[in-house]
């Protein structure tokens, strides 16, 4: 039974308010102007010498961003990237104690198809502006649209070429080219939006939303001759996305999601910033006068329970304002749920090792036997007799158009949690062509795999 009796507090501590008269805890000399985590109070220099030793300390004891590497630095023009882009620029600076070795490279992603009318005039004005905050920095930048994330047969942007200097057969091939990117990316444009008017609930729309932006990052990455991305995620949004993942069945995964580096892609995505709170990004934006620009999100203006991440931000800057040890909490909690790396297949939307491969007896199989048997008591079985075609040699090389996967074949290549947003769509035809063809390409490898596994060597056995 519980011990504790009435008025004793066993509960987390609450914070203090800073008495004009409160001296920093480092210094003990300058008056203290905020307290971070639970009642550490500072002054403006120690804040600042803390912010940096943390940022620079969590880099420095990974190990795993080397001298010369090239990275490229995810930049969204929010405070938390501006913060993680200033921080980088003074760590690259003659003037910084230990500098950083590191190539950095900016990309910013253009989300203005899937945001529609939350955004005035296409959000011109404000990527305008971000273009700008990047290019006044001197590294490489680009910008690149969402919906190159679907493109099938475009994964990089060619280079700007002066036609001046080309001959006249020349300048018609590239004026070609540039004129099929562009054809390319309107029909893009025009299937990711019909891919988020399918789906139904504003928490799948954030969830594709997620996944489909991380894919784009990894891909101009790859192709672009980068090793690492890194990403701006602070602890309070990654204290917010372990719950609201675990609540959308990705509890399987909240360890890659949420530690210092992930490496469920062949390029590694890593997490300078996931120490700070957002208190002591805004801070510290405030005092170095860094600028950010304001982009709507699919929940901006949004009730709190308009999407599972949306409320669960809600609940967690709650308790965070009244208790700072919040987010920490949920941070270390979420370190001790890591799982077992499977070796085996991987989700072809999220990448992650998939986690529905648990027996007949599992409780997923229970729950797709449920949904089964209620879609038939309701008439709502697609009974549809449509076969995977194949216009290759059997080695995967099937380029047909007609894939005609069924709802169970496109489950089958996904983890649980994209299940749930796939499931939540109305109509799966919309999913993108790039999407299906990586499904069908699976199936048919599964296919050949099972026609010859009896002609295959067991590798025990040799």
């Amino acid at each position: 039974m519980c011990s504790v009796q009435d008025g004793d507090s066993e509960g987390p501590l609450q914070k203090e308010k800073i008495d004009p008269g409160r001296k920093c805890m480092k210094c003990r000399t300058e008056n203290a102007i905020l307290i971070t985590r639970v009642n550490d109070a500072f002054c403006r220099d120690c804040f600042m010498v803390y912010v940096t030793h943390k940022f620079r300390a969590t880099i420095g004891k990974s190990k795993l961003v080397r001298d010369g590497e090239k990275v490229l630095v995810a930049f969204s023009g929010g405070p938390a990237s501006s913060c993680l882009l200033h921080l980088i620029t003074e760590g690259l600076s003659q003037r910084a104690h230990k500098k950083l070795r590191f190539l950095p490279g900016l990309i910013f992603i253009d989300e203005s198809s899937v945001l529609g009318d939350l955004v005035n005039n296409g959000g011109v004005a404000e990527v305008k502006k971000i273009v700008e905050l990047m290019a006044a920095t001197g590294y490489p930048c680009q910008t690149r649209h969402l919906e190159e994330a679907i493109c099938l047969s475009q994964k990089g942007q060619l280079p700007e070429v002066d036609l001046s200097t080309l001959t006249e057969s020349d300048q018609a091939n590239v004026q070609a080219a540039d004129f099929h990117i562009q054809d390319n990316l309107d029909r893009a444009r025009v299937e990711i939006k019909s891919l988020f008017a399918s789906i139904k609930s504003l928490t799948a729309k954030e969830d594709m939303l997620n996944r489909l932006r991380q894919r784009l990052l990894m891909e101009v990455a790859q192709v672009e001759g980068y090793s690492k991305v890194m990403t701006a995620h602070c602890g309070t949004r990654l204290a917010v996305n372990l719950l609201s993942d675990i609540s959308q069945g990705r509890g399987a995964h909240v360890a890659m999601d949420t530690a210092f580096s992930d490496t469920r892609s062949s390029v590694m995505l890593v997490r300078p910033i996931r120490d700070f709170s957002s208190k002591e990004v805004a801070m510290y934006n405030s005092l170095h006068g860094v600028e950010s620009v304001f982009i709507p999100t699919l929940t901006t203006k949004t009730p709190e329970g308009s999407s599972i991440e949306h409320l669960t931000e809600a609940f967690v800057t709650g308790l965070q304002a009244d208790y700072p040890s919040t987010v920490s909490n949920i941070m270390r909690t979420g370190e001790k749920l890591s799982t077992e790396k499977k070796d085996g297949s991987r989700c072809v939307l999220c990448e992650a090792p998939l986690d529905t491969d648990v027996g007949d007896s599992s409780a997923l199989s229970a729950v797709e036997f449920s949904s089964l048997i209620s879609r038939r008591k309701k008439g709502k079985v697609n009974e549809c007799k449509n076969t995977i075609a194949c216009c290759g040699e059997g080695d995967g090389s099937c380029h047909t158009k007609s894939l005609g996967l069924k709802l169970e074949e496109i489950v089958s290549a996904l983890c649980y949690g994209c299940r749930m947003t796939i499931k939540d769509m109305g109509d799966t035809t919309k999913l993108p062509e790039k999407l299906m063809s990586e499904i069908s390409y699976r199936i048919r490898r599964s296919k050949m795999k099972n026609d010859i596994q009896d002609f295959l060597l067991d590798p025990e056995s040799s």
